[in-house]
């Protein structure tokens, strides 16, 4: 039987920013590493083994864990890789829960990172255009001005997004006013996380409309920035949490699981194209989670989510597809103020990915943010003020089909 696994700690290496030129990976990596054991009372060697994880080469360096190992408390230890696209982060996590949940180990540290000022993130996810303008042409390409292949050729990974953006609100009924919306209450909560890189206090839904078109109906405001950052947690057994004395001011893990589809648009191999907003893998993933946390009602017993949304669009998205919201009522949701920090159901306090994304560690902030939240910790104003039992923290990566859920709560799950 699996033990029962509480995060004890998140640090922040500082502010998520655009660019660090002064320092490198590892300089990036130890301060969130030192910032969450200097809020426990652990030292570095009682760390037993570290599962780390980024881009591969947005930095343009291949298997940097090797040479940062010995800055971050690695040397000597069980150090394992992961990268998953954008749920490397949540892969990570889960990488460790399952070190410390199998009884290989009592204490082990989970770190995201990235540095995007060393490489071109853009030319990375750039790989999403030929799977996309192979099964366009196989159906026929739309060479005209902001749609098809064009589309997807002028913004990279916005116009992959721009399909799914697309079939959304068109399912929805909704409109991009609902998009400038969501994305501008984002830059708000963003604006009260001292660790979020675009802080815009007081956005308005006009503000994002400013912004020009990328690949219709996406703008520019709707997009995520490319951060420098990294994110470091800590996890235990529960005989450790008891031992350490910590029990009442943990995020114990109630419910994990991570899924994958096929690559949505990039399926040529069966002659047919995925509809990239159905995302039913999310929901047979979330279903999954919930059972394991003992959540029979997801609406009622979770209090905040914060989901992975690289683009506004899926701020509206993804809470109807972990169950939290009917099909298509998100838009309603928001025009009412129920995702807002003081609302009906908390979206993204954060921030999100929209106002903060260090890719590497994107989906593994989710997960930081989440616990933080259980824990009563969140800096800066984001914190939501009312009694909060469960979280879930999402994330996806690849051409849309992979996902990652995870539900945290303030009592462990009863074994």
């Amino acid at each position: 039987m699996k033990r029962n696994v509480a995060i004890i700690s998140v640090g922040y290496n500082g502010r998520f920013v655009s660019k660090r030129p002064d320092i490198n990976i590892p300089e990036l990596i130890q301060p969130a590493v030192d910032t969450a054991i200097g809020k426990t009372k652990l030292k570095h060697d009682q760390i037993e083994a570290y599962v780390v994880g980024n881009m591969h080469t947005f930095e343009g360096i291949n298997q940097p864990h090797l040479w940062a190992s010995d800055h971050f408390g690695g040397s000597k230890k069980p150090v394992m890789r992961v990268a998953t696209g954008g749920s490397t982060g949540a892969s990570v996590y889960q990488a460790a829960y399952y070190h410390v949940a199998s009884g290989m180990y009592d204490v082990v540290m989970a770190i995201g990172w990235e540095k995007h000022d060393e490489g071109d993130a853009q030319v990375g996810l750039m790989g999403i255009l030929l799977p996309e303008a192979f099964s366009l042409f196989n159906f026929g390409p739309d060479m005209s001005e902001d749609r098809g292949v064009a589309g997807l050729g002028g913004g990279g990974s916005t116009g992959g997004a721009a399909f799914q953006a697309m079939s959304y609100l068109t399912k929805a009924h909704a409109g991009i006013e609902h998009i400038d919306r969501v994305a501008a209450m984002m830059r708000s909560n963003a604006a009260k996380n001292p660790y979020a890189h675009l802080q815009q206090p007081g956005c308005t839904e006009a503000d994002i409309a400013k912004t020009p078109i990328i690949s219709y109906p996406l703008r520019y405001g709707h997009t995520c920035p490319t951060s420098c950052g990294a994110i470091a947690m800590i996890l235990v057994s529960e005989e450790k949490a008891k031992k350490f004395g910590i029990t009442d001011r943990v995020a114990w893990v109630k419910g994990l699981g991570s899924g994958a589809s096929d690559a949505t648009t990039g399926n040529i191999i069966e002659g047919q194209i995925t509809d990239p907003a159905e995302q039913y893998m999310c929901k047979v993933v979330a279903k999954k989670v919930y059972s394991m946390a003992g959540i029979k009602d997801p609406r009622k017993d979770i209090q905040v989510a914060e989901v992975y949304s690289g683009f506004s669009h899926q701020d509206l998205m993804w809470p109807e597809r972990l169950g939290l919201v009917d099909e298509g009522k998100s838009p309603e949701m928001l025009d009412k103020g129920a995702f807002a920090i003081d609302g009906e159901l908390p979206l993204n306090p954060s921030g999100g990915v929209t106002s903060t994304n260090a890719i590497g560690a994107s989906a593994m902030v989710r997960v930081g943010e989440a616990a933080l939240q259980v824990m009563g910790l969140a800096e800066g104003g984001h914190q939501v003020q009312r009694k909060i039992e469960n979280v879930v923290a999402h994330g996806w990566g690849g051409l849309f089909q992979f996902v990652t859920v995870t539900v945290l709560g303030r009592t462990p799950v009863k074994k």
